[in-house]
């Protein structure tokens, strides 16, 4: 990458990290809004999800700029504050706990010196073939909802449990799916708006539990790099921005005709106030008519990628 555009990342990286700064609450809670998928909201309801602060504050790992320690360690602090009994989060309030949430909020409030601290919960959500459901029906939540196993959801429930017995059959599954069909992938998903989730999620979870997954690796580059539009962007801002992370995590962030439109377009798309458009991150699945979108999040993942990208990093 030549100079200019290294320091045009540089520049942007700070600016977005200001726009975090004012935009991320003192108790550390990062907005999103929120829409019912048949009668769109116009983002007039804003919401404060505990996923949105965990990847967001992991996304900051990443970041040099002086402030991002205090908006991930505010961040942390916010998580911990509305953590439920049993250790368990859930995405907003007229929903049970989940083990999406929880598995991806343990992670950012981690590392645990001793045993994890609900991992017994998550556990026992396996379904008959040793695949994880996502709700957890509580005491204050009983109703029974869809809860067919979920692909992403169980990428980033082994992300957390890691290699044991009890994921074993959950990785057989998504190994399956990603030497599948696509449209046995697309069965598999509920709670998430593309394919490349599944791809990014299961790159995460090999970095974070290697060598599981290794041999997947180049079947996960190639999908990542075939969603690549013309324009140099993959899906939307948000999902550029962790698909180059993703590549980073694989290996293969020195693709420089794939990374420099994709680098290119996130300049382009930057807003004048340093934040990046909001996009689609998560939906209610069956049931819950429900769809989730945050500038502040999509701000975090395009502060990793181009921290990333202007240092070489990987991890």
């Amino acid at each position: 990458m030549h100079d200019d555009l290294r320091d045009a990342c540089g520049r942007a990286v700070d600016a977005g990290t200001d726009y975090l700064s004012r935009t991320v609450a003192p108790n550390g809670g990062w907005p999103a809004k929120v829409y019912e998928i048949r009668a769109p909201l116009n983002g007039s309801v804003t919401h404060v999800p505990p996923f949105v602060a965990a990847m967001g504050a992991m996304s900051l790992t990443a970041c040099r700029h002086p402030d991002a320690a205090s908006i991930r360690e505010r961040s942390r602090s916010f998580l911990r504050e509305i953590v439920e009994p049993q250790e368990l989060w859930r995405y907003i309030h007229f929903v049970p706990p989940d083990t999406d949430d929880t598995s991806i909020c343990t992670l950012a409030t981690g590392p645990y010196a001793d045993a994890l601290p609900n991992e017994d919960v998550i556990i026992a959500q396996g379904d008959p073939k040793g695949r994880f459901c996502t709700w957890i029906f509580t005491p204050d939540y009983p109703v029974k909802l869809f809860n067919e196993p979920d692909a992403v959801v169980n990428a980033n429930i082994i992300a957390y449990l890691g290699d044991r017995p009890e994921t074993r059959a959950a990785q057989d599954w998504l190994r399956e799916l990603i030497a599948g069909p696509a449209d046995a992938i697309d069965d598999a998903i509920h709670y998430y708006p593309h394919q490349l989730d599944l791809d990014i999620a299961l790159a995460r979870a090999n970095h974070l539990q290697a060598p599981l997954f290794a041999e997947l690796r180049d079947a996960i580059t190639e999908r990542i790099l075939a969603s690549q539009a013309a324009d140099g962007l993959f899906a939307d801002a948000m999902r550029t921005g962790q698909a180059l992370t993703a590549l980073d995590r694989l290996g293969a962030l020195s693709l420089a005709h794939v990374v420099q439109p994709a680098v290119e377009r996130l300049l382009a798309t930057q807003r004048a106030d340093g934040s990046w458009p909001g996009c689609l991150a998560w939906q209610g699945g069956p049931g819950f008519p429900f769809a989730f979108e945050s500038a502040a999040l999509s701000t975090a993942s395009c502060i990793e990628a181009l921290e990333r990208v202007r240092h070489g990093q990987s991890g």
